[in-house]
């Protein structure tokens, strides 16, 4: 990574929560990552281990107790909390979408064509949700107007946290089209997440915690190609690598860390059509 294409910058951040009480937890530990132009991130591990004040502490949200978060000027990430249908606040889905332009000063024309922009995007068609209160949507257009609401801001780096609890196939679809055309765009994107298929389909690298510490950073295929290294850290494997692992265990040889199922029929045929040593089965 150049310097020129680093946005933000971790420092030996480290954070504790309930300082001085028995309950006393260290949620970070001197932490040294970079967030880059292009990201695809997925920061994984187990319930507990710093994902979430990670990217708070990434959003601006946080101050760590000790380290630096650097950044280019002006510079902050948008983030869509878990469950961001709970963020929702103002009358219309417009207003809403719109409430962060306008706190920037974005123009009153800008404003509106960011805001019909985002909604398409995300699936709403604007003429038919605009206008409409957020809170009498379903689940899923709630969930869908408060990510308008980051992508409208157009900034250079958009966090996600937990982003598909609670979407069914449908959602979670979408969801990867709109990261893909974010990836197309330019846009920097970190996901926290226990959703493996879902990361190994959408992050080409991870960043792994394990109780506040970094246990891996780098290609995402690096990481599922160590199963070891994947149940120490809490983190269960995609469908596709579980089942490699499993293969490699019955005699099937040469499978890539994540096969597609084109890869994974090869392989077997070509067991298949090894020749039986004698006695063999």
């Amino acid at each position: 990574m150049t310097a020129e294409s680093i946005l933000l910058e971790l420092r030996e951040v480290s954070i504790t929560y309930d300082a001085g009480s028995p309950s006393v937890r260290r949620a970070l530990r001197a932490v040294n990552l970079r967030v880059g132009t292009g990201d695809r991130v997925g920061l994984m591990g187990r319930a507990g281990s710093g994902k979430t004040t990670l990217l708070h502490v990434l959003a601006g949200l946080r101050t760590p107790d000790s380290g630096k978060l650097l950044g280019k000027e002006k510079l902050l990430p948008s983030l869509v909390f878990q469950f961001p249908e709970h963020q929702l606040f103002a009358e219309t889905v417009a207003l809403d979408v719109a409430y962060g332009l306008r706190a920037h000063g974005v123009p009153q024309e800008a404003v509106r064509s960011r805001v019909e922009t985002a909604l398409l995007d995300v699936g709403l068609e604007p003429a038919e949700f605009a206008s409409r209160a957020p809170f009498h949507l379903s689940g899923g257009e709630k969930r869908r107007v408060a990510l308008a609401g980051a992508l409208a801001q157009r900034r250079g780096i958009v966090l996600f946290d937990e982003p598909t609890l609670g979407l069914d196939f449908d959602g979670i679809t979408r969801l990867s089209a709109i990261l893909e055309r974010m990836h197309e765009s330019g846009t920097a994107y970190w996901l926290a997440s226990h959703d493996a298929d879902f990361v190994a389909a959408t992050c080409s690298q991870l960043v792994v915690l394990d109780a506040g510490s970094v246990a891996f950073q780098g290609p995402a295929d690096d990481f599922w190609s160590e199963p070891g290294l994947a149940d120490a850290c809490g983190v269960r494997l995609p469908r596709e690598a579980a089942l490699a692992r499993v293969l490699e265990r019955c005699g099937v040889e040469g499978l890539p860390a994540r096969p597609d199922v084109h890869r994974i029929a090869e392989a077997l045929l070509a067991l298949w059509q090894k020749p039986k040593t004698p006695g063999g089965t």
